[in-house]
Formats: structure tokens, C-alpha cells, sequence
């Protein structure tokens, strides 16, 4: 079995690109379900709005986007370990890290050719990059947008090895039972 795992196991970049897919899918799916029917509930995953003014940020608004960035890249690593099926762990951690090549993409997009141009603020995805910049940033909006990152690094890896134990245990299972036929077929030959 470590020869199998050594042969196919390792970065799976497909499934780490798909698994950062899902994960910015659920994401969106989770933050429409939370805006919709959140008894004064809101999230802020962004300090900076639509226009690229630097908003207000409040403590429950920022615990519900780490719960949300949380879970949604445990989903996407779920994906991810699922897809390469062995070592999840990395490619949960690969889902969050092209995520956040994605996210400096188009903040860089955004800074060089105008907010306007920035696809993922426009969509309210994750916009950490661009509210680092301008005079409104504090020292709250840098802990959101680092506790942020944390969260999605967090929840990739740990998706990822749910992803992975999955293939675990039907592996031992596959194993277990061609151990059972194996053994029947040496009594039948030895009868």
C-alpha cells in the first residue's frame, strides 16, 4: 500500500484547483443564505465595499465570515482530499493557497485597472489584498483580513483529511477483503 501512496499520492493540482471552485462556490451559496435569513445577522468578509470605500467592520460581522470562510474551504478541502485521494491534507492546504493566489489576482487587477475591473470585490468574495491599501486601514482590518486567511488555510487542511480518510478506510476495507478471499482460496487449494 506505501508504494500505491508514494505512486499516486502527493500534490494533485487539479483537484486542488477544484476543490478551491467548490469552495469559493460555497461560499457564496453560505453568505446569500446567511444575508437572506439572518435575523440582523450580517457578515463582512471585506473591509472595503463595492466602490472601494474601507467600511466599518464589527466583531459579530467578522466572527460570521470566519465561520463562513471556515467552512466553506473545509468543504472545498473535503473536495480536494476526495479527488487526489491521498494526502488530502496538502491538497486542502492547495485548494486555500490558489484561492489566495485568486484573491491577489484580482486585487492586483483591481489596484492597476480600476475597482471596477475587480471581479471578486464586485461579487463579494474575498477582497483582503485591497482593503490593505489607502488611509482607513487599522489594525482591525489587518486582523480580519490575516484571521481570514487563517481560517481558509484552517479549514482547507482539515476538509482535506476528511477528504482523505474516506479512501482509508475503503482502502483497509478493499484489503481486508481480498485477505478474506485469499485465505479462502489457500484452504480450498490446501483441502
Amino acid at each position: 500500500m506505501a508504494g500505491i501512496r508514494e505512486r499516486f499520492g502527493g500534490i494533485d493540482t487539479p483537484a486542488a484547483l477544484l476543490g478551491m471552485f467548490a469552495a469559493f462556490g460555497v461560499l457564496v451559496f453560505l453568505g446569500a443564505l446567511v444575508t437572506a435569513g439572518a435575523a440582523g445577522i450580517t457578515y463582512q468578509l471585506n473591509a472595503v465595499d463595492v466602490e472601494g470605500n474601507i467600511v466599518q467592520l464589527s466583531l459579530v460581522g467578522m466572527a460570521t465570515a470566519l465561520v463562513l470562510v471556515f467552512s466553506a474551504f473545509l468543504a472545498g478541502g473535503w473536495a480536494a482530499g476526495r479527488m487526489a485521494r491521498y494526502d488530502g491534507g496538502i491538497n486542502g492546504i492547495g485548494t486555500a493557497i490558489w484561492a489566495l493566489l485568486m484573491i491577489a489576482l484580482f486585487g492586483a487587477i483591481g489596484w492597476f485597472f480600476g475597482t471596477e475591473y475587480n471581479a471578486f470585490q464586485r461579487a463579494g468574495l474575498p477582497n483582503w489584498f485591497s482593503q490593505l491599501r489607502g488611509d482607513g486601514v487599522t489594525a482591525l482590518t489587518v486582523s480580519a483580513a490575516v484571521l481570514s486567511v487563517a481560517a481558509m488555510f484552517g479549514g482547507g487542511y482539515v476538509g482535506g483529511k476528511f477528504g482523505e480518510m474516506f479512501h482509508q478506510r475503503a482502502d483497509a476495507a478493499i484489503a481486508d477483503a481480498s485477505d478474506r478471499a485469499n485465505t479462502a482460496h489457500r484452504r480450498r487449494e490446501t483441502a
